[in-house]
């Protein structure tokens, strides 16, 4: 009963910020796009427009980490200057899914960030783009230990530590095979909350968007 009532507050929330952004034009307000952001390596990099959508996600979940598979996005560019919502939302695949909320340990969130960069340099539906943490990797070293390091916020991941980790519901139930990583019993809860209305939400909140290169993954270095 406790996680329905969260969900429906998560949504009315989301609606109440997404009405404020539009009361004054009649339309939602445009972003202010400072460097052209894209998904067009998605599968193999860090991608600018993607770490759009993860933050939104992590917004959402109130979570310290957001994650979220290359095969969410669609092909998009968002040239800099004025860009409304929709414009971001047309970057998404599947953008009925819900933002659900994982405990998982420091472990399983690295095991997960290693099956995401375990195909490169080959593009992978399973590459993962991130939000609030950044890695550094060798693409190079052998498959499931390929990370460096891991850095949530300004600390280093801790494997026993338990984060609350968003992600959209498919991947939370083990899509692309995710399932090594975590299973439904590490749900804490489904917010109810679209990626489409996550996002809308988060950009009403965001005047501009792309200011500098954030380096959240980084390889080969």
């Amino acid at each position: 009963m406790g996680s329905r009532r969260f969900a429906a507050y998560s949504i009315i929330a989301s609606a109440i910020v997404i009405m404020i952004a539009t009361s004054v034009t009649g339309q939602a307000a445009d972003v202010i796009v400072k460097r052209t952001l894209s998904t067009r390596d998605v599968r193999t990099e860090e991608s600018p427009l993607a770490s759009v959508v993860a933050d939104a996600i992590r917004a959402a979940g109130k979570a310290e980490i957001g994650l979220i598979a290359a095969t969410s996005f669609t092909d998009a560019t968002i040239p800099e200057g004025p860009a409304k919502p929709e414009d971001f939302v047309r970057s998404l695949m599947f953008k009925s899914d819900t933002v659900v909320v994982m405990r998982l340990t420091g472990a399983q969130v690295k095991t997960a960030l290693e099956h995401g960069l375990g195909m490169l340099p080959a593009r992978s539906a399973a590459f993962l783009q991130v939000s609030g943490i950044r890695i550094r990797a060798n693409p190079t070293a052998q498959r499931g230990s390929r990370i460096d390091s891991i850095q949530v916020g300004k600390a280093a991941l801790d494997p026993s530590k338990t984060y609350m980790v968003a992600m959209p519901s498919p991947l939370a139930g083990g899509a692309l095979v995710y399932s090594k990583a975590w299973s439904r019993t590490d749900m804490d809860r489904d917010t109810g909350t679209t990626l489409e209305d996550a996002l809308k939400a988060f950009l009403a909140t965001t005047k501009e968007i792309g200011n500098a290169t954030e380096e959240r993954i980084v390889l080969g270095r």
